[in-house]
């Protein structure tokens, strides 16, 4: 068996004993706890009881379950010790072998017998039974074994003989029955009544190890491999073809399963996902353990530290085919994570190392395990509750809550909560049937328990309610959380939805804002109007600027702006464009199937794309690519105010701007070389802010110095600097240092500012560093703002599957890479962003949304004039229900009710909606077999006649033709469908449970 650092932990055998021993392997020390109290999350109650200091090196260990004092513990010579461990005494019995060779496992029965697995030799049996049973009448009040202890000289039994014994359990329910694994040959089962000591039972396989006994169903037991991360739970009732039931024979024959077999879990835990830890000797599950009080129940602990719990149940198998004595199937019904953490690179010290189940002898208690963990530590681990806490988020927070008011339904609720802080042993223990009877019958009134809920609800501000959109009700939640007005350009590492989120309780209004966000912008129009995407966002200044910028691509894009034979260079970064990076699909990018051309030809194609876009020359350091820098350089500009428009807004006498404004003008003007713009922007702002002329001063006085001597720096430190004000920081540093390394390495800047300072003042090699260190560094935090840098190509995916891992945003994500998505790129993950929120609009009645959204991605996605997206099937459709006919609206000229004005009602609907021009009754008919449509569910009329109980709204009065709501009320009775609707959720067709009206969200208005 594996030896896990520090040590190994074992609750009692023994249901009766509440105790646990603690082996320390490092120190050799063998040591029994007693709990004390509460045993649960962060606190677990306990003391020591007694100390063994004397433990020899251990291939095996086990506890016996008749004497607390007795552990037994197998060596790598195949001696077995016997250690008095409960009074301090340190005494020990050998139990000695003819043939020297390691002890794979010891198991002791509930009766005084201990099973002893050895390897393999070939004149010698490897499993040996021995009787110790006369040391579980020690007295406990004398310390050691008594000194007229008779050695044990011979095993009682001898089994397997020339066989590797790899593990060994005894059954609760009958003593004298034991399961063995044998390596390279199965798995075993003895009965030590039997006189010919020949095996009962064998089921070949390969799960040899770390076997397992179910307490609850003794006829359950798990093994596992060595080299295999899967497990195996078996059927000891599997003894002959002929006594089993045909659905068990059918999965023997047909599905895999081995005979014996009830439950084969081929990846039970995961593997590493470094390969160079593959090779480990341990084997990759290093124990099982079965709970005591919860039948099906089973903890797998790997050697990466993960521990999964797994919860079984029994294959349904209908009355009549069961058959008594066969062996049943097994199914997962639920498993669960107890440490989600195991896989992280700085968990390695608290990952879990060894854990057994607490017995805590009440199945109305949540399931717990102790654990040890690699530093030591002891804690205890909760399974997570299902019966309280999912049910319990389904219910409607508004009358009738659909039979709330029954205890079959909030009963686990309340009991959870009664039980989540007690005592679990010691004197303290409450009586937990009576507390639970208790909590129940005090808990009668449902609606006095909700009116508590909401009665400390906090208030909504009143911009809140005052505003008129999303981004408006966003900014207020955040203004009113901080207490002061909102900083929309605080970080680019700053996100409102992230930030407000754990700002702690919010009201329910504002709450079901948070929780709908993504539904909430869809319904405002967030899909391709790239500028009323930056208005839907404006509450989020990094996203609104990214629409700003993909809004300047597109115009750049437009009538062919970004070819130049042979290259498309549409919607790419600035890194991409300067590494000259046509992504994974770059033939898709070269026109008539031409191939890609060298650095040379990028130059020569860029400077003819620079002349159509009018960018002008590149004017900044000596560089051997001078036109890859214009184009660059006009890219983090895209979708921005002109330099010159932003500071003749700024200096409107007008317009009163706060002195962030005016040096975000003058850090422009400076970024690209034009110190008197500068200068002349922050003289005309002193007026207004009398601060600002010194930095203008400032300037003046380094514009005037000697070009043929270097200027000495002066001492400048980033720490007292403006910290409110990026832009005046980075002039601050500008006047101080000289050095524009310092500006594009300052991260309070927004990225466009810094990549066009590297881009301007960075030699070419330089440059190429930095854009690559920061594209990583983006791609590694998910900052949006990456986009500048990568474009909308194969690299932003990857920055984005990061975004929607820390914000949830995949709206976002879709949107932006249905621009180019599967034109120019090729990866399964912006499929899946794209049908993820396909399936959020759908989930959420958004049917409008979400056909909108299919049309124009489709359209986005044309390449040479041809859809590179599959185009969306027809939405609408009409089948006949006597001949199976089935008619589109396509198939009609395409005439559906539109919102013309011009022309009748019945040239608005399709032609074989509509009845003959006589209009003789006739009503409504199929086109190819010419019968009626069906009748009404509710009113019982015939769908498509004139209604006999509303004359008034046949076609055949003057102005009916004209009245399109009138004729189609007067032709369709299930446009009172819209009555039945307004009141039920259920459909009114008899014995139909669909709920065809039902809202998750009503909160949300659907439409």
């Amino acid at each position: 068996m594996d030896r896990p650092e520090p040590g190994l932990i074992r609750w009692s055998p023994s249901a009766s004993r509440d105790s646990f021993l603690h082996i320390n392997v490092q120190h050799r020390v063998v040591q029994i706890y007693e709990p004390t109290g509460r045993a649960q999350r962060g606190r677990f109650d306990y003391r020591k009881l007694a100390k063994h200091d004397d433990l020899p090196p251990l291939t095996a260990y086990d506890w016996s379950p008749s004497h607390p004092g007795l552990v037994a513990v197998g060596t790598s010579t195949g001696v077995v010790n016997l250690l008095r461990v409960d009074d301090g005494s340190n005494a020990y019995l050998e139990l000695s072998l003819k043939m020297a060779r390691t002890c794979h496992a010891v198991a002791f029965n509930t009766t005084g017998k201990l099973a002893v697995a050895l390897d393999r030799v070939r004149s010698d049996n490897c499993l040996y039974i021995w009787d110790v049973s006369r040391l579980s009448t020690l007295d406990p009040s004398r310390s050691g074994f008594p000194s007229d202890t008779d050695p044990f000289s011979d095993p009682t039994d001898r089994l397997e003989p020339s066989v590797s014994v790899s593990s060994v359990k005894f059954f609760e329910d009958n003593p004298n029955v034991l399961v063995a694994g044998i390596k390279g040959q199965g798995l075993r089962i003895h009965d030590l009544r039997e006189q010919s000591h020949g095996a009962v039972i064998h089921f070949p396989t390969k799960n040899c190890n770390n076997l397992a006994i179910d307490y609850a169903d003794q006829n359950y037991f798990a093994s596992s491999q060595l080299d295999q991360p899967g497990i195996m739970v078996w059927d000891r009732r599997a003894t002959h073809r002929q006594d089993a039931t045909s659905s068990y024979v059918d999965a023997v024959d047909r599905d895999g399963m081995p005979w014996g077999g009830a439950l084969r879990l081929d990846k039970a835990v995961e593997m590493e996902a470094d390969p160079a830890l593959m090779d480990n000797k341990n084997s990759f599950i290093r124990s099982i353990r079965f709970c005591r009080d919860h039948p099906g129940m089973l903890a797998v602990l790997a050697r990466t530290g993960q521990l999964r719990i797994l919860s079984t149940r029994h294959e349904y198998v209908d009355s009549d085919a069961r058959v008594d004595g066969s062996p049943e199937l097994l199914e997962v019904r639920r498993s669960h994570e107890m440490d989600p953490l195991y896989g992280e690179p700085g968990h390695k010290n608290d990952k879990i190392v060894s854990f057994d189940w607490i017995t805590l002898r009440s199945p109305v208690l949540r399931p717990r395990l102790l654990v040890l963990r690699a530093s030591g530590a002891l804690e205890v681990l909760e399974k997570p509750s299902f019966t309280s806490e999912y049910p319990f988020k389904l219910i409607p927070w508004q009358a009738p809550y659909r039979g709330l008011e029954a205890h079959g339904l909030l009963g686990p609720l309340f009991t959870e909560r009664a039980l989540s802080d007690i005592a679990l042993f010691g004197s303290e223990r409450p009586n937990i049937n009576a507390l639970v009877e208790g909590v129940i019958s005090s808990h009668t009134d449902v609606d006095e328990m909700m009116a508590e809920m909401s009665a400390d609800e906090p208030d909504i501000p009143a911009e809140f309610l005052r505003a008129s959109s999303l981004a408006e009700k966003l900014t207020a939640l955040r203004t009113n959380a901080h207490g002061e007005k909102s900083q929309t350009n605080s970080s680019p590492g700053g996100r409102l939805l992230t930030e407000l989120k754990t700002m702690g309780r919010l009201s329910s209004k504002a709450q079901a804002v948070l929780d709908h966000t993504m539904l909430l912008r869809a319904r405002e129009g967030y899909l391709f109007n790239y500028i009323k995407n930056q208005k839907i966002v404006a509450d989020d200044s990094w996203l609104s600027d990214i629409w700003a910028w993909v809004a300047g691509a597109e115009g750049a894009a437009l009538d062919g702006g970004m070819i130049s034979h042979p290259i498309d260079v549409g919607y790419l970064g600035v890194n991409t464009i300067w590494t000259n990076d046509l992504g994974s699909k770059s033939y898709a990018r070269l026109l008539e199937s031409s191939p890609p051309p060298d650095r040379v030809g990028w130059e020569r194609c860029l400077n003819a794309i620079n002349k159509k876009l009018g960018v002008p020359k590149f004017d900044g350091i000596e560089t051997r690519w001078p036109h890859h820098r214009e184009l660059c350089l006009e890219m983090c500009n895209w979708g921005r105010v002109s330099d010159s428009d932003l500071e003749n807004t700024g200096s409107t006498a007008s317009l009163r701007r706060d002195s962030t404004w005016h040096t975000m003008a003058a850090a422009h003007a400076l970024f690209r070389g034009d110190t008197k713009g500068a200068i002349r922007i922050l003289k005309q702002a002193s007026t207004e802010h009398p601060e600002l002329l010194f930095v203008s001063l400032a300037l003046q006085l380094i514009g005037k110095t000697d070009d043929s001597g270097e200027k000495e720096a002066l001492d400048f430190d980033e720490r007292v600097a403006s910290k409110t004000d990026p832009y005046l920081r980075a002039i601050s540093s500008i006047i101080a240092t000289g050095d524009w390394a310092k500006i594009a390495n300052q991260r309070s800047l927004p990225l466009r500012d810094r990549i066009f300072v590297a881009v301007r003042n960075f030699s070419d090699d330089e440059l190429t560093t930095w854009l690559q260190h920061e594209t990583s560094a983006a791609t590694k935090s998910g900052d949006i703002e990456g986009a500048v840098l990568t474009g909308i190509t194969d690299p932003l995916v990857d920055l984005l599957a990061r975004y929607v891992e820390k914000f949830n945003d995949y709206q976002t994500a879709a949107l932006l890479l249905s621009i180019c998505a599967p034109r120019f790129i090729d990866d399964v993950r912006a499929a899946a962003f794209r049908s993820a929120y396909r399936a959020y609009l759908q989930r959420h009645h958004a049917f409008f949304l979400r056909a909108k959204f299919d049309v124009e991605s489709t359209k986005r996605s044309k390449h040479h004039g041809r859809p590179t997206l599959r185009p969306p099937g027809r939405q609408i459709a009409l089948r006949c229900v006597y001949c199976d006919a089935e008619t589109s609206l396509n198939a009609h000229n395409g005439n559906f009710i539109s919102g013309t004005s011009s022309g009748s009602a019945s040239s608005a609907l399709p032609s074989f909606m509509t009845a003959p021009p006589e209009d003789d009754g006739r009503g409504i008919s199929c086109p190819n077999c010419k019968r009626h449509l069906p009748r009404c569910v509710v009113c019982l009329e015939v769908v498509g006649m004139p209604r006999s109980d509303r004359p008034e709204l046949s076609a055949s009065r003057p102005g009916a033709a004209s009245d399109l709501d009138a004729r189609l009320a007067g032709r369709f009775p299930t446009f009172c469908l819209k009555q039945w609707f307004a009141r039920h959720q259920e459909c009114p067709v008899p014995e139909c449970r669909c709920k065809c009206n039902f809202r998750a969200n009503p909160e949300l208005n659907y439409q």
